[in-house]
């Protein structure tokens, strides 16, 4: 049986299985038909009999199906899902904050979407009222959900911007080091930015180079649904002539696939490495310097520094090999290949999130612009290929709007209008958990002062922090310190458990909602109620808009529409849009009842688009956005803020944790790459898990060497730990991973021996084991792949996983 059909069979078999004995699944008569679907994981078709999804077929538009979507059935029908309004016992009695120690630990009651809204309600309106939005905690991550009415992060934010403001974080987990250097170094974001395209690097690239990225695994899901046409691209790439590298800490499935020379790196030494190779590009006379003189500043800063005319270190590629790990002839042979043919480098987001994870981000754009290759057709580098299916030709089509956080003006005169007085509290990406340990607490940011705010109340939507933040023990301590928290989720997640009132969600497979495909635009795509939600669940929007009508601000929230009333005017925008672009829509009605409207019609004057050309053509003309208008070598902008642990170059920087201060305590690098199983930690409590994990823990990759000396053998139970936490994990042995570097794939499911106090982590959750600490004062994002640990083999009691399991529950008290 091929792989793809049996994941199809396995997930069937278990919507059988289950149908019968899982609270909430509706029984009706028999019946058949074939509903559209799209999510995160892209289009699908849902098969239904007896209204229930019984398996997932392709939809014929997607270049490359994600075989995610085939474990839909199990986890529409899972046995972990919110099924009704329930709240935690101390906290339903005393009808407000009550014992927030026994988060975690304290039945909960099954309540009325009433009561369970109506304390919501006055948690929220309360605490702002007493104390202003430094006491509401509403970031809700992007990931979970999606759609662009009812996604439940934008419907939060616009709830909680009906309430006056709230605290949010800046940037993301994925690239928080990323978007705060790159405005500094080339004047935008940089690493969300249109890409180039695939069709152009194929065209013209000699070498295209893997840095830190396994774009394989990491375009299978987007923001928005993708139709995985940058698969394309990178197909074309595989069929050509062209040399690949992949830099990384392991040989990765990208690497893999297309037999990429593989220059193996100690984790967090990149920076090194490019150093290195900036060096000697200079010294034998391989770099560019006509394009350094034209379109950079603050070379000679970055040239004394790698010369040490200061230090009196030369940092040169044998300076570089210690610290990197790779031979110093490796790096020259690199280097000197890539400066004298086209080269594309593309740039993974897992560089950044380290200790002084900004300096390897900049100094990839300084080694590019040695190379000169920056802004040719085709060629320099890119942050944003290995993410989001992008790269691929885009569609002629109209670009559909969503839901905004923003409240209408006619609704000013209501209630004071506290949106129009009140501003949102900001802190950097990742801070959230330092903000509750040290409320009041001054940090730096990017050339400012930040005082981290006083939080009292979360509303959590669709996002686990148990599973995304670093240093999960801590979390655990400091979360008490919240007089309520509130969970908007489909899953009993570990978030979800350590709340105080779980509002259940339906996904998209129970509700109305419209969204366009990624990256190229291609279909216009209907979400609608194949099945009907799973017990009392309730959509995101439905949720929020109850919360502002019991502040008599229902209508400011929603203006007077449901879902299907957004679908409609975000539809007739678009179509509005598709007249001046000379195409036609079909009717709302029309759409709505296909399920989808596609846009045929390649750009053609997109085609080859690459980034940076218009700079490169003319650069007084098309100046970057930094206060040069040119690629800042050098900033003095940065010099200004005088950030020990951030230089105005890039610049080599000790880790706080690396295999260069490795003790015997703690001699092995932890990292924590994507699952293919997954998207971050959603689907690790379906069918699809029984793929990835090692005798049902998340696996531990670990060289056969450092296996040996620990006498662990594949299938092992095995003990990862530091002085932050311990985790369990499978064994799997193999070399992949290099000697000293152990990978465990982030996401998995938090799952304590014991609730709500630190414990060993049965599942395998890595976070337990990364610390909590931004990557500088300029950035202050997250640290994750910054890790040192120790592994044995686990000689305790093998208990059973609870991960997936629901929370003891009262049916009243």
């Amino acid at each position: 049986m091929k792989r793809r059909d049996f994941i199809k069979f396995s997930a069937l078999a278990a919507t059988a299985a289950q149908a019968s004995r899982i609270e909430g699944v509706k029984q009706t008569i028999f019946d058949n038909k074939k509903v559209f679907g799209a999510n995160r994981f892209g289009p699908f078709w849902a098969n239904l009999n007896s209204s229930q999804i019984v398996s997932v077929s392709d939809f014929e538009g997607d270049k490359f199906p994600n075989t995610m979507n085939y474990s839909l059935p199990d986890s529409v029908q899972n046995e972990n899902r919110v099924l009704y309004p329930m709240v935690r016992k101390s906290y339903l009695k005393a009808k407000g904050a009550a014992k927030s120690e026994l988060r975690g630990k304290e039945e909960f009651v099954r309540v009325s979407w009433d009561t369970a809204l109506d304390l919501a309600a006055k948690a929220l309106k309360e605490n702002f009222d007493k104390y202003g939005a430094e006491a509401i905690y509403g970031e809700c991550y992007w990931w979970g959900g999606s759609g662009k009415v009812s996604w439940g992060r934008t419907v939060a934010h616009r709830m909680l911007k009906v309430l006056g403001g709230y605290v949010e974080e800046s940037g993301d987990y994925s690239t928080g080091a990323g978007l705060v250097i790159m405005p500094h170094v080339l004047g935008g974001s940089a690493v969300y930015d249109a890409p180039t395209k695939w069709k152009a690097i194929v065209k013209n690239a000699k070498n295209v180079v893997f840095w830190g990225t396994d774009p394989i695994v990491t375009n299978q899901i987007s923001s928005v649904p993708p139709t995985h046409d940058g698969y394309l691209g990178m197909q074309e790439l595989k069929k050509s002539d062209i040399k690949t590298y992949s830099v990384n800490v392991m040989i990765n499935d990208t690497a893999r696939y297309y037999g990429s020379e593989n220059i193996i790196v100690r984790p967090n030494t990149d920076t090194a490495l490019i150093i290195g190779m900036c060096h000697y590009l200079f010294t034998n006379n391989l770099y560019d310097e006509e394009f350094i003189k034209k379109y950079t500043v603050g070379f000679n800063k970055f040239k004394d520094y790698f010369l040490g005319t200061q230090d009196k270190v030369v940092k040169d590629i044998e300076w570089a090999s210690k610290i990197c790990g790779v031979p110093a002839g490796t790096i020259a042979q690199f280097a000197t290949r890539l400066a004298k043919e086209p080269t594309t480098v593309l740039i993974g987001r897992a560089l950044q999130r380290a200790d002084h994870g900004e300096q390897p981000f900049w100094a990839l754009v300084v080694l590019n612009a040695m190379l000169g290759h920056v802004g040719k057709e085709g060629l320099g580098f890119e942050f944003s290929l290995g993410y989001g299916s992008a790269g691929a030709t885009d569609k002629i089509a109209p670009v559909l709007k969503g839901l905004s956080t923003r409240i209408d003006e006619k609704y000013e005169n209501i209630d004071g209008a506290p949106w129009k007085t009140t501003k949102n509290i900001t802190i950097p990406s990742s801070r959230s958990i330092e903000a509750l340990e040290h409320p009041g607490k001054e940090i730096d940011y990017d050339g400012t002062k930040i005082k981290l705010p006083h939080m009292r109340v979360a509303y959590m939507a669709s996002g686990s922090m148990f599973t995304r933040h670093q240093d999960v023990n801590n979390i655990v301590k400091q979360w008490r310190k919240f007089d309520t928290v509130i969970t908007a989720e489909p899953y009993w997640t570990s978030t979800a458990k350590f709340s105080d009132i779980v509002l259940p969600v339906a996904i998209e497979v129970e509700r109305n909602d419209i969204n366009q495909t990624g990256s190229t635009g291609e279909y216009i795509v209907a979400y609608k109620p194949a099945i009907e939600p799973m017990g009392e669940s309730k959509s995101d929007f439905w949720i929020c808009e109850q919360i502002c009508k019991r502040w008599g601000r229902g209508e400011v929230f929603s203006e007077g529409k449901d879902e299907l009333g957004w679908m409609k005017e975000f539809y007739a925008d678009a179509a509005e849009q598709a007249k001046g672009l000379n195409l036609t829509m079909p009717s709302f009605e029309e759409f709505y009842e296909k399920g989808y409207v596609r846009f045929e019609k390649d750009n053609t004057e997109t085609e080859l688009y690459t980034r940076l050309a218009a700079f490169r053509e003319n650069p007084a003309k098309n100046r970057l956005g930094t206060p040069s208008g040119k690629i800042e070598i050098y900033s003095p902008t940065i010099a200004k803020m005088n950030y020990a642990d951030c230089p105005p170059m890039p610049t080599w920087i000790e880790p706080k944790e690396w295999l260069g201060n490795a003790t015997k305590k703690y001699p092995l690098h932890v990292v924590s790459p994507h699952s293919r199983y997954r998207l971050h930690s959603q689907l690790n409590n379906s069918i699809i898990r029984n793929f990835a994990e090692v005798s049902g823990r998340e696996p531990v990759l670990i060289n056969p060497k450092d296996a040996k000396e620990r006498g662990l053998a594949t299938g092992d139970v095995a003990r990862v730990f530091n002085d932050r936490g311990e985790i369990l994990a499978g064994v799997l042995i193999t070399d992949i991973v290099p000697e000293r570097v152990v990978a465990i794939c982030e996401g998995a499911w938090y799952d304590p021996e014991i609730w709500g106090e630190k414990s060993l982590c049965q599942h395998g959750c890595v976070n337990v084991l990364t610390f909590d600490k931004g990557t500088s004062k300029l950035a202050q994002s997250n640290s994750a792949h910054t890790v040192l640990a120790q592994i044995e083999k686990f000689k305790g009691e093998i208990k059973p996983i609870t991960a997936f399991s629901k929370p003891k529950i009262l049916q009243s008290i």
